[in-house]
């Protein structure tokens, strides 16, 4: 398994405080169908992480601190997601031709314990998180298709599980560092009460350069 996550000060004190938790904000439920272990295993350990992060972001920050300070970590996160969506649809395109050279269809697989997950949407980016869980999803379809055709070896199938299921639930633990450092930089302006407080301040330099975080 991957190492565990080290938690931080800074990314504890994201959590939003009983005075944000106590406005009535926005959600609706979406309901999502995981066909596979390792999607539902990412969706359990993942969304709530990453999600709360995101809400912080999106919603919080905007609160205690500027527009122009949440747009900057907001772009952080997007590109991140982004790069996220383009590395497993690469994956994807290459599985296809994989398949197609060896003559196997995706069509047909099933498995014996599929999961109804309620996601709660509270930010356009918590949409983004879970298409790309749905995605992984895909993607894992497809490895457990050529692996069951005898296309791919055992020992590169489990470890291509492995290494995306890894890098999905590291972006999480990610965009959760990115969050907190931005929201304890915030809350310490905010509680000095003057423009020139001396904190370090979340830039799109200073956030990029946060570690990826691997999530247990």
């Amino acid at each position: 398994m991957a190492a565990k996550e080290v938690a931080t000060t800074a990314v504890l004190k994201e959590v939003p405080t009983a005075s944000d938790r106590s406005k009535s904000h926005p959600y609706f439920t979406q309901k999502v169908r995981l066909h596979s272990f390792h999607a539902q295993q990412v969706f359990d350990r993942g969304f709530d992480l990453c999600t709360t992060a995101i809400f912080s972001l999106s919603v919080v920050l905007r609160i205690i601190g500027t527009d122009d300070q949440a747009r900057d970590v907001e772009g952080i996160v997007d590109e991140r997601l982004s790069a996220m969506f383009e590395e497993i649809r690469g994956e994807v395109a290459r599985l296809d031709k994989l398949a197609e050279s060896n003559g196997i269809e995706f069509s047909g697989i099933d498995y014996s314990h599929p999961k109804e997950v309620e996601a709660k949407i509270t930010s356009p980016r918590a949409v983004r998180y879970i298409g790309l869980i749905r995605e992984f999803d895909s993607l894992v379809a497809k490895l457990d298709t050529l692996w069951l055709s005898g296309v791919i070896p055992d020992g590169i199938y489990s470890r291509s599980i492995y290494d995306w299921k890894r890098r999905i639930l590291r972006l999480a633990g990610t965009i959760r560092s990115i969050s907190g450092r931005a929201m304890t930089a915030a809350r310490r302006k905010e509680s000095q009460g003057k423009e020139k407080a001396e904190v370090v301040a979340i830039t799109p330099e200073t956030a990029a350069s946060v570690p990826e975080q691997v999530v247990a």
